[in-house]
């Protein structure tokens, strides 16, 4: 038991009939990377970083929640009245801060965007049952430049559940936080946005403010690879992650008692038992919370790769994270377990067999032994047979 950190103080070359933008919003002159998209991506790198800047603001006392439980669920002891509620229907934590932040980038998209349709996780309806949720949410979204106005903030939140306009249509897609339990005790969790063209991720921004060892933020954009930001002022920066140790390492796979395998992620919690890409020996790494700090790290080089053991998932659990693996160079992929690509047509996609992803720096051996744990038709003796260096 560990005392809650969360506190509140209060393209691309696109094709001409989808690259609709308004005017460039006021960022740096200087952010000019990312071609076709490089306003949008300094745009998401911005507000993102508000966003960050939000959370980490945030220092009130919360009632104490258990961060070793396994899984994203809590209890409803684990919350505070006005501050936080359990979800019906998957017992997952959302918080005043989810809100705040999604009424803030909500506003600004459709300012910086009205052309855009806009995706995100949550909507108004609880905020309304719950005047304490509702005037903190209002008021911290207020203190980072938010609309103050009630009835215009309820409106941005809802904008999130908007319908589909139509095939061609772009889409902004908000995780405000994906790892609420994370965020309400310490551990890791990302505020997550992407843009879709047609239901393809063209670019994506993650920002960890907990993250350490690397820059806090990193922005994707398809085609012109991943870049990184600091937790706030203007990207993006020269750097990339440095090689991994077990990149390097030679194994024995399937893994031996006791024996040397890459790190690795599988989600959900309760797959471990069943998802073992590297044999019965060789368990997952532990990364608190939720699937887009998964993603993070396999982005940035620290694991071999992750699996998303589930078929039926949600878009703004996965998007921008894709994007993020996918465009971070080397060998990395984020594909379903038959090498296809991940697409998102609404709220909720299907994805057959899970997703797997592949970081930079794995061998084609690591990438077709997660994918062998989730593929059926995938034989693990062949597999072992490929790879483009020993083990």
């Amino acid at each position: 038991m560990i005392a809650a950190f969360v506190s509140i103080s209060l393209a691309l070359m696109l094709p001409a009939r989808v690259a609709r933008r308004a005017a460039s919003p006021n960022l740096s002159a200087s952010a000019t990377w990312g071609g076709e998209l490089s306003a949008e991506a300094a745009f998401a790198a911005s507000v993102v970083q508000r966003a960050m800047q939000l959370c980490t603001a945030l220092a009130c006392d919360m009632q104490t929640v258990d961060a070793e439980r396994d899984g994203k669920t809590m209890d409803e002891c684990d919350t505070t009245a006005g501050v936080s509620f359990i979800k019906e229907g998957d017992s997952t934590p959302v918080t005043a801060a989810d809100f705040a932040i999604q009424g803030l980038l909500s506003e600004a998209l459709r300012e910086a965007y009205p052309d855009d349709r806009f995706l995100g996780e949550e909507d108004a309806t609880d905020l309304r049952s719950d005047p304490a949720l509702l005037s903190l949410a209002l008021d911290l979204c207020a203190r980072h430049g938010g609309d103050a106005d009630e009835a215009a903030f309820l409106a941005a939140v809802d904008r999130g559940v908007e319908k589909a306009r139509g095939e061609d249509e772009r889409v902004w897609v908000l995780d405000p936080i994906d790892g609420t339990k994370g965020f309400m005790t310490g551990k890791g969790y990302v505020v997550g946005l992407a843009l879709l063209v047609s239901g393809e991720p063209v670019l994506g921004a993650m920002g960890v403010p907990s993250w350490e060892g690397d820059p806090p933020l990193m922005v994707a954009v398809k085609e012109h690879g991943l870049r990184w930001w600091p937790a706030a002022g203007d990207g993006p920066l020269d750097y990339a992650p440095p090689r991994p140790a077990w990149a390097d390492a030679r194994y024995e796979l399937p893994a031996p008692r006791g024996g040397a395998y890459p790190p690795w992620y599988v989600s959900p919690s309760s797959a471990r038992a069943v998802c073992q890409p590297f044999g019965p020996d060789a368990p997952p790494a532990d990364l608190c919370c939720g699937s887009m700090v998964k993603y993070f790290a396999v982005a940035a080089d620290r694991a071999a790769g992750f699996i998303q053991y589930e078929e039926k998932c949600k878009t703004w659990d996965h998007a921008c994270g894709v994007i993020c693996v996918e465009e971070s160079g080397g060998r990395a992929q984020a594909t379903d377990a038959y090498g296809a690509p991940v697409r998102f047509p609404g709220r909720e996609f299907d994805v057959d067999g899970g997703i797997v992803c592949c970081s930079r720096s794995a061998s084609l051996k690591m990438l077709n032994l997660l994918r062998a744990g989730v593929a059926d038709d995938y034989q693990t003796e062949a597999l072992l047979q490929m790879g483009d260096r020993p083990f």
